[in-house]
């Protein structure tokens, strides 16, 4: 007879996701800090998120990003701050953001570090592996789990 396996005896995705996160955001800001960027991972994965289409609402690049409003509300507000975005107000629940001319100059750079880690990510594990992790995480993600 087949036995059950108890809670404490099954993968622990949770953790291994988590783990993969610190790491790979640890290794993140390693990278913008030997490019003397000025930017944190938050700051980055904002960026990111604007490179790809300027002008995002902020609960667009919250569900871009993966993080709450509040703390890209703080984001958005340190990249003002630092001259890299301007918000617009467009109505009492949104705020647009877009790139000023500083963020497009360093938006090589930006680029540059996010090829390198994927490429990084490609040297451990095949593309089709990339790919399956890919659909899965968006199944998590879509499905709230």
């Amino acid at each position: 007879m087949k036995q059950s396996l108890s809670t404490y005896d099954k993968p622990y995705v949770g953790c291994l996701l988590g783990s993969a996160y610190h790491r790979l955001i640890s290794r993140l800001e390693e990278c913008l800090r030997q490019e003397s960027t000025g930017i944190t991972a938050p700051e980055y994965l904002v960026l990111r998120a604007l490179y790809s289409r300027d002008g995002l609402q902020q609960c667009d690049i919250c569900e871009m990003v993966g993080k709450d409003k509040g703390a890209v509300s703080r984001t958005v507000g340190t990249l003002a701050h630092k001259g890299l975005v301007t918000t617009e107000c467009v109505s009492h629940k949104c705020t647009c953001v877009w790139l000023t001319p500083k963020a497009r100059q360093i938006e090589p750079v930006i680029m540059r570090i996010a090829g390198k880690r994927h490429k990084a990510l490609e040297d451990i594990a095949p593309k089709e592996d990339i790919e399956t992790m890919i659909n899965v995480l968006q199944k998590i993600i879509n499905n709230n789990l």
